[in-house]
């Protein structure tokens, strides 16, 4: 089941009224996770300019007050939800790391990517979401599509310090893997693909431990 996206059916229960009511601040942080669940959801099935403020409230049942009592519109909540998204891919990438410290550059790096793709591959609607849609969110969701490269730019090049060749090269270097990465996840994810990410691990290995050795 998907921890980063979903809609939330008429016949599923709403949140706890009466004396068994959640603590006012559960009851804010459930609203906001439906609510960023939801977004996620609407925005892989019609496109971020596509979706609308009902599809986001009608999918997390919530209404629309609280839908601006969280967040000042569609965008604010979009981007709230990928940063959720890349979070989650952060610290599966980190857990996966740890798993395998001081091992070789080919074992670490393979035990990344093998993550980050199984990550991607059971979180469908936020890799299609962050992959395909984030740009077309204006500025905000390009800086926001940056900083999410970004991030693992400098990843890889705390690997190559560590593992490859022993120095940081310019940051552009590991900007241009991740750019290659991230475009042949976007292929499988315009081919409706994203189950079978997975199989590019052997593939994203060799590519990443040639340009890191």
């Amino acid at each position: 089941m998907s921890t980063l996206s979903g809609s939330f059916p008429k016949s599923a229960p709403g949140l706890p009224r009466g004396r068994t009511r959640l603590d006012p601040l559960d009851a804010t942080a459930h609203q906001r996770a439906r609510l960023q669940r939801a977004v996620v959801a609407a925005v892989a099935e019609k496109g971020y300019q596509a979706t609308t403020i009902a599809d986001i409230v009608q999918r997390a049942r919530v209404s629309r007050s609280v839908m601006y009592r969280e967040f000042d519109g569609k965008l604010d909540c979009f981007l709230a939800a990928i940063e959720g998204g890349r979070e989650l891919v952060v610290a599966r990438i980190s857990h996966a790391m740890d798993e395998v410290s001081g091992g070789s550059l080919e074992t670490v790096l393979r035990a990344i990517i093998r993550a980050y793709l199984e990550t991607c591959a059971a979180e469908p609607d936020h890799t299609r979401a962050w992959v395909l849609e984030l740009a077309a969110a204006g500025p905000a969701g390009v800086r926001a599509r940056d900083r999410y490269l970004d991030g693992f730019a400098a990843l890889l090049s705390e690997i190559d310090r560590d593992y490859g060749s022993g120095r940081a090269r310019p940051i552009e270097y590991y900007i241009a893997l991740v750019g290659g990465i991230t475009e042949l996840v976007g292929r499988e994810v315009r081919a409706g693909a994203e189950s079978s990410l997975p199989r590019l691990e052997d593939a994203l290995t060799m590519v990443a431990v040639a340009m890191l050795r």
